[in-house]
Parts: C-alpha cells; structure tokens; sequence
C-alpha cells in the first residue's frame, strides 16, 4: 500500500491556505489513504463528456484554482505544431502546492476545500475534470516558496493500458517527482514579461494530445480570441485585481451591462448604455436561527438605446451594419447568473417570462454569495444555475419582474420614437418649421451692439463646424460649409445633448441658425419630454415653449442685465425641476392605474361619439 510520508516544511510564514492544504494531508494520512481513484476505467472515460459549453468554460475551472491561490497573473498558453494547437498551460503565480498536494489534486475529489463557501471550488473536480474533457493527458507542476518544482502526470491511454493499475487492480495516482518546467513554456512567459519565466512559487497544468477543443476554437488565431473575450466577460469583476494573459495579450474586463466605465465596448461609440437603480436583496436561509444574518444578492439593471448595437454611420437605417457590442448581447439575453462576482449562468427562460431578440437592449444581473447554492442549484462544473421556487418568489417581490417589464415598455416606446426620427431624418422637425412661420410676426428688435451679436453668432458657428469635424472626421472647412448650407434651408433646429448636471436646454445663435438643444441627462428629457407617456404632440408643445424663451434671450443684449438673468435663471429652473422631478416617481402606480381606468373608458364609449380627441393622448 502506497501512504502518504511526511511533508517537509520549509516556509516560517505559512499562506492560510497553504496551511488548509497541509493539515488534509494530514488528515488523509491518518485515514491511512492510498490514492486509489476508486473509479474504473469507464468512468474517466465517461467524465470526459460532463459537457461544458465551450474550451472557455473547461479551463474556468483551472482559473478559478489559480485565483483561489491568491495567483495575481495568470497565463494562458498554448504550443501549437503546423497551426494546430496540441498543448495548454495554464500557469499562475500563486502560493503553489506540496508534492502530495499535487497528487492529490489530481484525484477527483481530492481538494482542502470540501464545501467552501468563501472561494470557487467546492468538490475537488474541477481540475482533473476540465483537463480530461481537452486532452487525453495533463500534468500537474507546483511548489511553494524555498521549494523545487514537482510534477504528477496523468495519461488516459496508459490508464487503459493498465499502467496506473496496482496488484489489486486500483487505479493508482502516480507520487510527485521532481520536474523542470517545459522550455517552451518559460520562452512563451518571457514574451509577456522577461522576468515572468522565473516563477519561485505557483502552479502550471499542461494539457496534452487536445482531441476535445471546441468548433470555432481549434486555430491559434480562433483560440486567443474566443479566450480573451471568454475570460473578459466571467471574470470582469475579477480583472481589477488578477491579471489574465492569453499568449502575450491581456484580456480586458467586458460588461455585458454595458455600464462599467473602463471596461471593452463601453465608449465604443456615442452611445452609452444606461445604468438604472440596482437593488441589494436580502435572503434568510429558512433552517437558519432567526438571529443568523442573511445572504446578499445584488442585482444590476441596465438600459441601452435602439441605435446601440448599429455602427455610428447607420444609427438610423432599418436595417444597418452592426458593432462589437451585438455578439455580447446576443449571448447574454437572459438573466445573468454571477456567483461571488464570477459570471456562471444566462438564463433564457423563467417563471414570469421567455426572452425575445428585442430584450437584448436591456440588461438584468443576480450576482449572489456562495451561501445560496443550494437555491441557485450550482453544479459541479459551475456552468449552470437553476433558481428555487422561493427565490423567484422573492425576486418577483423585490421588484425585479417589475423592472424588466419596465425596461421591456421603454424599449418599445423607444423605438416607437426612432421610427418616427427615421421618417423625419434629414426633414425640419414640425417645431422648426411652426417657428419659421412665425417669424413674420416677430415685431421686436434685438437689443444691443448688432456687430457684437454677429461676431458671437459667428464664433457660435465655427465652434460648431469643429465639433463636427472631430465627430464626423472631416475637415473643419467641409463642416462649416455644411452647416452654412443647413442654416439656409433650417433657421431654426432642435439637437439634442448629454449634459449631466447642465441644464435642462439651452439655446445658440448659430450663424443664420437658432439652435436649441435639449439635455439628455435631465430628467425634463426622461420624464416629461421624451419619458412615458410622452405623445409627439406634446414634444412638438414642448420644443416651441423652450423656442420661445430661447427667442427672448437671444434677443438681450449679449452683455447686458437681462441675459445674465435668463442664463441665471435656467440654472435655477433646472435644478427645481430636477428635484420636483423626483417626486413624480411615487406617483408612477397611481398614474399607471389612473391610465388604465381612462383607457377602459374609452373603449367602453365604443361608438357613442363620447371618446376624447386623440390628438391629447
């Protein structure tokens, strides 16, 4: 019988978890264990095909050991013979193992983590798991500080033949031995950094003869693409601390919300998608004391615009070229499923709802600890997740149906909005041309020195043509000849602006051109102007009232009293209204239900002749 002997201690200063590791071996020493698999051959040949959903999600498994060992890089790296990758390694820099911590994390349960609720891993598959569903072989290599590298090896065709088998016919893990690393593996970390080659302590598994990768990722080219997206978005939340490298690129942090600043695809364009009130949940385990303290779900909603997934040339085509962001919508149309901060599952279907190609423009995120395992369902290989009944009960309660439903009818009245810009692209918006008629019946003059009012209306404009050659990546002399041209034919136009904290419009004498500009991040804007309930009648009133203040002001003297009175003014009327603003929102339910009455009423009129004037709803 093969024991376990004793383990040489070298290392005063012991990481916790260096310690857990130590004190299993132990414990599996006194149980007198002799690293038999217990499984025959047919079940490692059947584990091969547990089914994860991708290459990426195999070696998630192997990430989230190298993070648990407080690794703060990890690389992945790939050998690849005539175009054809035919080895991994996944090498990380964290606290390593012992030689018999090594053989023992080969083992299918082997781990010092049982039931760990603090990390990643929970039952100790996850290593010789995610290595035998790519490759027919794969090694181990570890040590820890003040040490030398060991190695295991585990080869599924000699298992076969017979090679691991002892007299008794148990499937025997092969001891440590010491080992150096692979050359190609040191040249391959040197590219990355030249003194990456010289770990002194962590872990590398070498995957070999690759028969299992996946469609799509079988070419070097394929592999560290899929890869660096792959890792981008499970381990966003995890990027700011680890850094993750796939061959000399780093992968970067991609939120499929669209709402982390920093992250891949969020500035991609002028597009932003928006971030809406998150919700923090708090669950009691039902078999807990009454005094125990709950679990926290944290749950993250966001919005994006119509245009959001369409290139800036073809924001308002019907059918355009699209961007980035759309595979990563595409794939995260669901429910998103994080487990400490590390992306696990999408889910397409629920209780309340299926989803629709319209819901990718919207985004809902359940990022929950550990502890709630067991309501979440969360299989061994941490792919998926199946929510309790209980949960879906109390995410119904906490608002979270309400929300999407919510999201669900701003997108509809959104592109509502964009079909009727579509109609109107390139034509004088009805406010425009009502103001252009009115113009024959303006009886006063501007106030002040008219050659000062030129030189602003011409400062406004060369302003302006710049904006949009830096926008539109033309010359500064082509923009100002468009934007003299537009001003002929429109004397009058509405823009629109993302202004957060500016108020909520704001009006410029452009050449021959009264501009008047609506701020987007107001809540005038979400609310009130283009906000629920919004009809195109009212954002015609609207543009016309803000017109005509606009009118009076830029008909002030530029330097005198009353100018400095309406631009002081504006900035009052705006912050009152942001603040009156918020209190519609505890109104919301009465107003939907008030609604729903008066549309119950008119559909009950029927054909009396009773029903009120469309053009006021």
């Amino acid at each position: 019988m093969t024991t376990i002997s004793e383990t040489p201690s070298r290392v005063t200063s012991v990481n916790p978890d260096l310690q857990r590791q130590r004190e299993y071996i132990q414990r599996m020493r006194n149980k007198g264990f002799d690293f038999g698999l217990t499984m025959s051959d047919a079940f490692i040949r059947g584990i091969r095909d547990i089914g994860y959903k991708s290459t990426g999600t195999a070696l998630d498994e192997l990430v989230d050991n190298a993070i648990q060992a407080d690794a703060t890089n990890i690389h992945v790296l790939f050998h690849d013979t005539e175009g054809t990758p035919d080895q991994f390694a996944i090498v990380d820099d964290g606290h390593g193992m012992d030689p018999e911590m090594i053989r023992l994390a080969c083992i299918w349960g082997g781990t010092h983590r049982e039931n760990d609720r603090q990390g990643f891993g929970r039952y100790g598959y996850g290593l010789p798991t995610a290595s035998v569903s790519q490759g027919r072989r794969f090694s181990v290599y570890s040590r820890v500080e003040n040490a030398l590298w060991h190695r295991v090896t585990l080869d599924l065709d000699e298992i076969s033949k017979g090679q691991y088998t002892d007299a008794v016919g148990h499937i025997i893990v092969p001891a440590a031995v010491a080992a150096a690393v692979p050359a190609w593996i040191k040249q391959e970390l040197a590219k990355v950094k030249p003194e990456g080659a010289n770990l002194t302590h962590g872990t590398i598994v070498l995957i070999e003869k690759l028969d299992r990768l996946s469609p799509g990722w079988r070419t070097p080219a394929s592999l560290e693409r899929n890869l660096l997206e792959h890792f981008g978005v499970i381990y966003r939340n995890w990027l700011r601390d680890v850094s993750m490298w796939v061959r000399s690129k780093q992968a970067q942090p991609v939120d499929p919300l669209f709402i982390t600043q920093g992250a891949r695809f969020y500035d991609l364009d002028e597009d932003r998608a928006e971030a809406l009130p998150e919700r923090i949940i708090e669950v009691k385990d039902p078999d807990a004391k009454p005094n125990a303290p709950s679990a926290k779900i944290r749950v993250r909603f966001s919005y994006m615009p119509p245009t959001f997934a369409r290139v800036p040339d073809e924001k308002l085509k019907e059918r355009g070229k699209t961007n980035a962001r759309l595979g990563i919508m595409r794939d995260h149309n669901g429910i998103i499923v994080l487990r400490n901060g590390r992306q696990i599952d999408v889910l397409t279907r629920n209780p309340w709802t299926s989803f629709q190609n319209n819901d990718r423009y919207w985004g809902v995120e359940v990022d929950f600890p550990a502890t709630l395992d067991e309501e979440f369902s969360i299989t061994t290989s941490k792919q998926q997740a199946v929510l309790s009944e209980r949960l879906w009960d109390i995410l119904k309660r906490e608002g979270v149906l309400s929300a999407i439903n919510d999201l669900r009818r701003r997108y509809r009245e959104d592109v509502a909005k964009l079909k009727a810009m579509r109609e109107l692209n390139n034509k004088p918006k009805f406010s425009e041309q009502i103001m252009q008629e009115a113009v024959q019946f303006k009886t006063r003059r501007p106030a002040g020195d008219q050659a000062r009012r030129e030189r602003e209306r011409e400062e406004n404009l060369i302003q302006a043509a710049r904006r949009k050659a830096r926008q539109e990546n033309k010359t500064a002399e082509q923009a100002e000849l468009e934007l003299r041209a537009e001003a002929e034919q429109r004397p009058f136009k509405v823009e629109e602006e993302s202004l957060p904290g500016a108020p909520f419009y704001r009006v410029e004498q452009r050449g021959g051109q009264e501009v008047l500009y609506i701020n987007t991040e107001h809540p005038f804007y979400n609310q009130i102007h283009s906000g629920p309930g919004s009809t195109l009648r009212l954002r015609i009133a609207l543009e016309l009232l803000l017109f005509v203040l606009g009118d009076c002001e830029l008909d002030t003297d530029p330097d005198g009293a009353r100018r400095k009175f309406y631009v002081n003014e504006r900035q009052e009327w705006s912050r009152q209204l942001r603040i009156t603003l918020e209190g519609l929102d505890d109104y919301d339910n009465i107003l939907d239900a008030q609604l729903a009455e008066e549309e119950f009423e008119v559909s009950d009129a029927g054909e009396s002749g009773n029903r009120p004037s469309d053009s006021y709803r």
